[in-house]
């Protein structure tokens, strides 16, 4: 396995696993049925292109196949971005992918994380996903520790961004934090091993749409999910 920066060879990979197998996957996505709901993913699809447009996302790539078996699509944000996915609900008309959107505009309106670390910009681990078959290979661990390494090579003033339309990428606000949303208890264990410290733990039912609440969506031993930190 190899893990490398997604380049306009590989994103428009990095879009069909997304679509293919993380919609299938991921806690929240199967709560919306996004999967099912084909529609909603060119909507979707223009939140995934600006995030790797950011130069900061990863692919592990099975060198035996070439073929794409995880992902950790990734962007960077700065406090004054901070309504950056209210915005982007508002573009949506399809009720999977605006439901997507908003819960995790509501989950950032809940836990401001830039005040809560005291930080005006971060690196954010958006979507991390792994095929079935590769789930036992250490695969999504890797992925976030090569994440936390391009972040702090990033924050020693090293631009070593990657564009995928050939446009230059200035370094811009280095990040000075790492941050994930964790919807499993696989994903909380690997931010737990490599030193995440919890902001929030926040409980699926907290949250209503549509007149429904997301804790009956939700397939999940666990009633919650956490937004989680590093510091760099």
């Amino acid at each position: 396995m190899s893990n490398d920066p997604v380049t306009w060879a590989t994103s428009e990979d990095v879009i069909e696993f997304i679509d293919d197998s993380f919609y299938a996957q991921e806690t929240v996505c199967k709560a919306f049925d996004v999967y099912n709901q084909t529609e909603c993913f060119s909507e979707l699809e223009v939140l995934l292109r600006r995030t790797a447009a950011d130069g900061v996302s990863i692919v592990a790539v099975d060198v035996a196949s070439g073929a794409v078996i995880g992902v950790a699509l990734n962007k960077l944000q700065d406090k004054t971005d901070s309504a950056f996915y209210q915005e982007f609900t508002k573009t949506l008309k399809y009720p999977a992918s605006r439901k997507l959107a908003t819960w995790i505009a509501d989950t950032k309106t809940k836990f401001d994380i830039f005040e809560h670390c005291g930080v005006t910009s971060l690196f954010e681990i958006m979507f991390l996903g792994v095929l079935p078959y590769f789930k036992k290979q250490h695969v999504a661990k890797k992925l976030v520790q090569v994440s936390v390494d391009i972040a702090k090579q990033l924050r020693a003033g090293n631009n070593i961004k990657v564009s995928i339309n050939n446009q230059k990428l200035n370094l811009g606000n280095p990040p000075d934090i790492v941050t994930g949303i964790f919807t499993s208890q696989t994903n909380r264990k690997i931010a737990k091993d490599l030193n995440f410290e919890v902001g929030s733990k926040m409980y699926y039912d907290e949250f209503l749409y549509d007149g429904q609440s997301l804790g009956d969506l939700v397939i999940s031993k666990k009633p919650y999910f956490t937004y989680e930190y590093l510091k760099l």
